[in-house]
């Protein structure tokens, strides 16, 4: 990853948006700890810096206060735009969703989203999943009981994102990589 003027920047907006936030679902390490590694998996696929910026600002629409507003200001539009692409929503339609209705909202969105944005949702996935296994391996099935969701609903929306980048980048390395993440994550939950 290139230490751009832009690059910096964007890690110290994400660095303050995410201050004091941990991961839920895997040992408690800083939100940032994801972000990097997200941000770092589209920088080895030659990501330009809008990307790699997009990537570290991932989860600041979702998980923080931030506004697609504040992205482009401090930013550009390219970079709000993908944020944007690869962010939950928590309500369509004037209709407020549940987990199952965001998810579902996201993966339909996903499969119509622009190749950048598709590789970041995929970096996204690859790291979470690989964060799991890495879990699931220290700790066994005990690390499940962080999880607010039955697992079949983890194995099912994962499962979906995985159908999505075969259908659409079905050679890409991160696609491949998230396919063998998934496998070992859904043959550990098969073993309960």
């Amino acid at each position: 990853m290139n230490h751009t003027p832009q690059i910096k920047k964007a890690i110290q907006f994400a660095a303050r948006k995410h201050h004091g936030q941990f991961r839920k679902e895997t040992e408690p390490l800083p939100c940032i700890t994801h972000l990097f590694s997200v941000a770092l998996l589209v920088a080895e696929d030659g990501a330009d810096d809008n990307v790699v910026t997009a990537a570290l600002l991932h989860d600041t629409i979702e998980d923080t206060p931030t506004t697609r507003e504040e992205i482009v200001a401090a930013f550009n539009e390219r970079v709000a735009e993908l944020v944007e692409s690869v962010s939950e929503v928590k309500e369509a339609g004037g209709e407020i969703l549940d987990w199952k209705g965001r998810k579902t909202h996201y993966l339909a969105h996903l499969e119509d989203a622009s190749d950048d944005a598709l590789l970041i949702a995929l970096a996204d996935k690859v790291d979470n999943v690989e964060s799991w296994n890495e879990t699931f391996e220290k700790e066994g099935a005990t690390f499940l009981q962080h999880w607010k969701r039955p697992q079949e609903e983890y194995l099912w929306f994962y499962g979906e994102a995985l159908r999505i980048a075969q259908a659409r980048l079905p050679e890409h390395l991160l696609t491949k990589r998230y396919a063998e993440a998934y496998q070992i994550f859904a043959r550990s939950l098969g073993s309960r």
